[in-house]
């Protein structure tokens, strides 16, 4: 008790002042807290349902040159005119939008694509990287950005061009902390934030966690679009909407982008076999030796890996060692030293097999 008043008179702890009511129900009245009962219920807004909720973050992936960006420019355009989504919504009054793109050129390439799409471009804005240079997706210039503009949309395209280090989004703290941040600015400022990203070349692993960086990105995104090419025809693309928080997950949709005829919806209903298997996919590992065995996949995938980085990974995701060493020994990980260091690999292709 002696300790107690010491550090209360230091204000190093503190006590939540209760009152009770003419019947008798304890009211809070301390200003760190506040009551459920003090918040008012309200419906999610959406941009395009069940897909690009506003107020949330939207995670669109795929590999490389699948045509992400060529699909978010033609729902950009439509925005920005009132148009209508794929399915036939109307969107009515046009809207603002931040097209934020590192990947290509703003005059030769991105314009041309948005007037190619009817897109009204006095809608449409971005942060000039010219001029402002090391723009990140936590970056105060894009809070201001949207203040200044209100937009309804915010494409960030792609992620892994606006974080500071490639490090950044395979750490579970850092890739939550960024998100997090994102999410509250689209709740802050009633816009639909969706962030692109290019997906790894790791085979195997489940289509929700292929997406480049830590797991915590796809965890994070209230809704999650995957685009793939079709097996039978290069040139069509398939939509899986493989998860969604706010609203149970939409019908797959597709698109074609031809040399002939450019870029063009094709609708819901499809014949066309996806690549990705039929089963259904769930949103979080089943448990923390699942979750292990993917992070240290997704860690080795390049080479061997220093056993010390691969014990601080699973210290970031609470994961013990009894758990991380039971995966170890399902993937058939490969110890070996080297320099008095221990490393950590994946076995070669049919040593499990044999």
């Amino acid at each position: 008790m002696v300790l107690y008043n010491i550090l209360r008179k230091k204000k190093l702890v503190f006590t939540v002042p209760v009152s009770f009511g003419r019947e008798g129900v304890k009211k809070v009245e301390s200003k760190l807290l506040t009551l459920y009962s003090d918040i008012q219920s309200k419906p999610v807004q959406w941009l395009w349902r069940p897909y690009i909720p506003i107020g949330k973050v939207t995670l669109l992936q795929g590999d490389p040159n699948d045509g992400k960006s060529t699909m978010m420019m033609n729902i950009v355009a439509e925005l920005s005119r009132g148009g209508a989504m794929p399915d036939g919504t109307a969107l009515g009054v046009p809207q603002k939008i931040i097209y934020q793109c590192s990947e290509d050129d703003a005059g030769d390439t991105i314009k041309p694509r948005l007037e190619a799409n009817g897109a009204n471009c006095r809608n449409i804005a971005f942060i000039n990287e010219e001029i402002y240079s090391g723009l990140t997706i936590d970056d105060e210039r894009l809070r201001e950005a949207i203040i200044t503009f209100n937009p309804r949309l915010v494409v960030i395209d792609p992620i892994q061009a606006y974080v500071e280090n490639d490090s950044d989004l395979m750490s579970a703290s850092k890739a939550r902390r960024l998100m997090k941040r994102t999410g509250i600015w689209a709740s802050m400022y009633e816009c639909a934030i969706v962030v692109i990203g290019h997906m790894n070349k790791s085979g195997g692993q489940k289509d929700l966690y292929r997406g480049l960086g830590s797991i915590d990105l796809v965890a994070s995104a209230r809704s999650v679009l995957q685009v793939e090419r079709s097996k039978e025809d290069e040139h069509i693309r398939i939509v899986h909407h493989i998860k969604s928080s706010a609203a149970p997950k939409g019908p797959d949709f597709s698109f074609e982008i031809r040399p002939e005829t450019g870029f063009r919806w094709l609708g819901f209903e499809r014949s066309i076999q996806p690549t990705a298997p039929s089963e259904p996919v769930p949103d979080l590992p089943k448990n923390k030796h699942e979750l292990a065995a993917i992070l240290i996949t997704r860690a080795l995938e390049n080479g061997p890996v220093e056993s010390t980085e691969i014990k601080n990974l699973m210290a970031e995701y609470r994961i013990g060692d009894k758990t991380m060493n039971d995966a170890k020994v399902a993937l058939g990980i490969k110890p070996f030293r080297k320099m008095r260091k221990w490393y950590w690999m994946m076995p070669e292709e049919g040593e499990l097999e044999g």
